[in-house]
């Protein structure tokens, strides 16, 4: 089968690694499940078997038409072809679970910052890992550092061999797991912490649209905490 290289499909056909994702994330029977990017069905069909629904977003006609005969077994499975990021109905799920196309980390990442859910397995880029949890005054520093840091706890599991995939990847994996810390942050908030972060090498005061009394409004913006930056979005938003 050709792989489209613009979907970023690198397929995870390793067994142990699949059986290890699932078991890390821990599903019981009454857990909902959202998936995104089944390919061949390498995991799908396991979680199934764990969970009480699945929900599983597949981009590629090609591989969506054929899990779609593959999956006529599965009752508690739903396939959807469609992109997840401009997927506008509701969405209820405990579980998030996914080999992401690296190229779309970024926006990924923070589309699930909007969603309730409880915890997520991801299979990532290992640069990508390493960016999200960048620390303050660090050269890594981002705007997606400090909105899946506020948003999550993060923590890397298990790193995955380019030979564990097909094709194989260019660059080194890892699978993260993040527990969420309380409740989504809108698309609004987001927006504004991009802004925010445009301009990282600014003082606090410099980019604030009225006089506020910040005990940091001195600070560079890639030197504030997390919670301090959700803070200045939420003023700069409206929010406060």
């Amino acid at each position: 089968m050709n792989y489209v290289k613009s979907l970023g499909q690198h397929h995870l056909i390793d067994k142990r690694i699949i059986t290890k994702i699932i078991d890390y994330a821990n599903i019981n029977s009454n857990e909902r499940i959202c998936e995104m990017g089944p390919g061949k069905g390498e995991i799908t069909f396991d979680l199934c078997k764990k969970g009480k629904h699945v929900q599983s977003f597949e981009i590629d006609n090609r591989l969506y038409r054929k899990l779609l005969i593959k999956s006529i077994c599965y009752e508690n499975l739903e396939l959807i072809n469609h992109d997840i990021l401009k997927y506008n109905k509701p969405m209820d799920f405990d579980i998030f679970i996914s080999n992401i196309p690296y190229s779309r980390s970024r926006d990924i990442f923070s589309w699930l910052a909007t969603q309730k859910f409880n915890r997520a397995i991801i299979l990532v880029q290992r640069e990508f890992a390493d960016k999200i949890q960048s620390k303050p005054t660090s050269r890594n520093y981002r705007a997606i550092s400090a909105i899946t840091q506020y948003c999550f706890d993060i923590q890397q599991i298990l790193s995955v061999a380019k030979t564990c995939f097909n094709p194989q990847p260019s660059v080194e994996s890892i699978v993260i797991k993040l527990n969420t810390k309380g409740d989504p942050i809108s698309k609004e908030l987001i927006a504004a912490i991009h802004y925010i972060f445009s301009f990282r090498n600014k003082r606090v005061r410099k980019i604030q649209k009225k006089k506020l009394d910040f005990n940091f409004e001195n600070t560079k913006i890639k030197d504030l905490e997390p919670k301090n930056i959700i803070l200045l979005a939420k003023t700069l938003t409206g929010q406060m």
